[in-house]
Order: C-alpha cells, then sequence, then structure tokens
C-alpha cells in the first residue's frame, strides 16, 4: 500500500470539476449543505469550477440550488431513456465521468451498484466523495493512486477495506452529527 509522506509533493487540479452520480430524495436541501457539501468544500479548500449533475433525483435540484448560490458553473446531464432504455443512466454517467475530476457519489441502501462504480472512478484517479443515506460521508482512494490526497485529507481518520475485486482502498470517515 503507497504511503503519504509529509514532504511529499501535492497535485493541485488546475481544474476541479465535480460530478455527482446517484441520488438522494428523502433529504432536505439543509442537510445536504450541511453534511455533505460543506465538508466536501473543506477538504477541497475552494469551490468546485463546474458542477455536473444528472437530471433526475431531489439532491440534484438542491445540489444545483446551491451551485447557483455560489456562483458555480452547472452543467445537467439528461438520459435519453428513450434511445438507450435500461442502459440510459449507465451511458449518461459515462458521459459524466470522462469530464469530471471529483465526484460525489450518492450510495444506494437497495443496490451494491454505485459502491461498484466509485470504486472504479477512484481506481481512475478521481477523489471520490460517497454519501450514504444516513449522511455518513466518506473519501475513496485506491491504494497506490494516480493523483496525490490533499493536505487536509491526511488528518481525517482512516481505515482500509479490501473491495470484491482484491483492491485495497482508503476509507476517510468524516465526523458528521445530527
Amino acid at each position: 500500500m503507497a504511503s503519504f509522506l509529509p514532504n511529499e509533493p501535492l497535485h493541485k487540479p488546475s481544474m476541479i470539476i465535480l460530478g455527482i452520480f446517484g441520488y438522494h430524495n428523502k433529504v432536505s436541501s439543509s442537510d445536504i449543505q450541511e453534511y455533505t457539501l460543506t465538508p466536501i468544500l473543506q477538504e477541497l479548500g475552494r469551490v468546485p469550477d463546474i458542477v455536473l449533475l444528472p437530471s433526475e433525483g431531489h439532491s440534484s435540484i438542491y445540489v444545483g440550488d446551491w451551485a447557483e448560490s455560489l456562483h458555480i458553473k452547472t452543467q445537467v446531464f439528461q438520459s435519453d431513456w428513450a434511445r438507450n432504455g435500461k442502459v440510459a443512466q449507465r451511458i449518461r454517467d459515462e458521459h459524466m465521468q470522462k469530464e469530471c475530476t471529483h465526484a460525489l457519489v450518492y450510495l444506494s441502501n437497495r443496490s451494491d451498484r454505485l459502491d461498484k462504480y466509485a470504486e472504479s472512478l477512484a481506481k481512475k484517479g478521481k477523489i471520490v466523495f460517497t454519501s450514504s443515506s444516513n449522511q455518513t460521508l466518506q473519501m475513496l482512494t485506491c491504494s497506490e493512486p494516480q493523483v496525490a490526497m490533499p493536505e487536509p485529507l491526511k488528518k481525517a481518520s482512516t481505515s482500509a477495506r479490501k473491495s470484491s475485486k482484491g483492491t485495497v482502498q482508503m476509507l476517510l470517515k468524516f465526523q458528521t452529527t445530527k
């Protein structure tokens, strides 16, 4: 497993393009801001340059309103259900992931598809935050990251786990209280 040394140079992307994947419908705008977006901003150290949003879900509306209030550009991606059928959402997500440098993935209680998707984004060198329905925010990174972890994230509590594919990822838990 790669280690992070204090004197290691940090890679700071020139642009932060935050892609939003998945959605939560049973959450309020203030909860998303307080327990998800504010901690992400604190870790990034600045606002994203662009936020990429799916067209579905209440959380997309709330994130879009939040971005607008901070004068952050947004781009909404539609799923073409008529043309692509069942795979429309996955096609839309693939377009978004090609453009984003960072990702926020809202996990689902019904399926582990988004968990696996978050892991694949981390393996591609993206900085990935996951949010579960209980407002737990975590950061995934590969054991051999292509992007160095920002300084504030080194101070977060860490634990390692092995994914179903056998790769180790670091989960950084951010303390949130309701």
